[in-house]
């Protein structure tokens, strides 16, 4: 007990908070007192109508409200169990141990809030669930957030799944989406993942969904965006497209125009740092060229040169496949180590940069800037 005092020994209050709590917390799922049970999975737990229904208002419906359970002493329930003694422990105590918990039951408590209408419960795991989005568990969070009308958190999902759509398409999550949140993700420009990968993907999820209509979901595989080598040695096998279909993509590649690329966007990012996995290297040319992680959306870049007291020309192409280049910028200067290129948005995978006469290129950011 914590006795507040105030001049000498002169008492005001007095708080056994913690004590009241741990009493409380301890009627949870025990038989003293109890006055209903309820049936989960073939086994009974027995609660306590009145904090039942002071903690809930579900409860206090169902407990009180006139329904047939409120004159029984037994309440089948078909709920998750472990899930359903979670929210009993919170109903009784305050509180939940998310820490311990794994994504399946999260999901499952997360599921019986919001039927239960535990709005702080449904809050606070859906900060958790924020904080600890990972590669194996936002498909699974994604399919959840679009069922119970959470479009925050199924925002949240996208923005992840869009920025580590390389390591998502892989996973075997990935082959367990619903058609159509499978749908919504391949309609996403912002959905960065090699093609080849989203097709072999795609193909595994029609395994694992052998009774779902395939043809809307291979609609969306944008078949110009892969090699003529995997056009022809896999794409052709697998008899998914029409003959036709492949033959045209493998014209739009050739000729690079008109393709619908999937980049990442992240606005005033330098993009080509070690951070995010950029690579610099010399092509056979000997010209210095950076080669992102991702096709990322640029609209800026910034280069410094080794500074000579000497006149320079130099020109910056960009590319999505090393093949098909364009040049968003030259300049010819004079004892000027820093430059700044801006250009429209466009996707970019690698950065040339060619000079005469040959110049060091000291560093390279590429952003794109709102």
């Amino acid at each position: 007990m914590s006795i507040q005092k105030n001049q000498g020994t002169t008492v005001e209050n007095i708080d056994e908070i913690d004590s009241f709590v741990a009493d409380m917390a301890s009627l949870c799922m025990n038989e003293p007192y109890s006055d209903v049970e309820f049936l989960v999975e073939n086994q009974r737990l027995p609660g306590h109508r009145l904090v039942l229904a002071t903690r809930s208002e579900y409860f206090r419906a169902l407990l009180y409200g006139g329904l047939a359970e409120s004159n029984q002493r037994e309440v089948p329930l078909e709920v998750p169990l472990e899930a359903f003694k979670l929210i009993l422990g919170y109903l009784y105590s305050g509180k939940m141990p998310l820490s311990t918990l794994d994504v399946d039951t999260i999901i499952d408590v997360l599921d019986l809030a919001h039927l239960y209408g535990l709005q702080a419960v449904e809050s606070g795991i859906g900060k958790y669930l924020q904080q600890n989005l990972s590669v194996s568990n936002v498909c699974t969070i994604l399919d959840v957030a679009r069922r119970k009308n959470l479009n925050q958190r199924a925002e949240e999902c996208l923005n992840f799944i869009d920025n580590n759509g390389s390591d998502i398409v892989k996973h075997d999550s990935f082959a367990q989406l619903p058609k159509e949140s499978l749908e919504e993700l391949l309609r996403r420009d912002t959905f960065a993942a090699l093609e080849i990968d989203i097709f072999r993907a795609v193909c595994k999820w029609r395994d694992n969904h052998p009774s779902e209509d395939f043809k809307t979901v291979a609609a969306l595989v944008r078949l110009p965006l892969l090699t003529v080598q995997q056009l022809v040695q896999e794409v052709r096998p697998s008899g998914l497209f029409e003959p036709d279909q492949i033959f045209n993509a493998i014209g739009q590649v050739d000729t690079g125009k008109n393709l619908t690329y999937r980049v990442v966007v992240l606005p005033e990012k330098n993009v080509a740092s070690e951070k995010h996995l950029a690579r610099r290297f010399q092509d056979e040319q000997n010209h210095i060229v950076f080669e992102l992680r991702n096709l990322f959306a640029i609209n800026f870049i910034e280069l410094i040169f080794q500074y000579g007291s000497y006149s320079i020309r130099f020109e910056v192409h960009v590319s999505c496949d090393q093949t098909h280049w364009n040049c968003v910028g030259s300049k010819s200067v004079y004892e000027t180590a820093t430059h700044y290129l801006t250009f429209k948005q466009r996707p970019v995978r690698y950065i040339r940069i060619r000079t005469a006469p040959t110049t060091n290129v000291l560093s390279l950011t590429a952003m794109y800037e709102k």
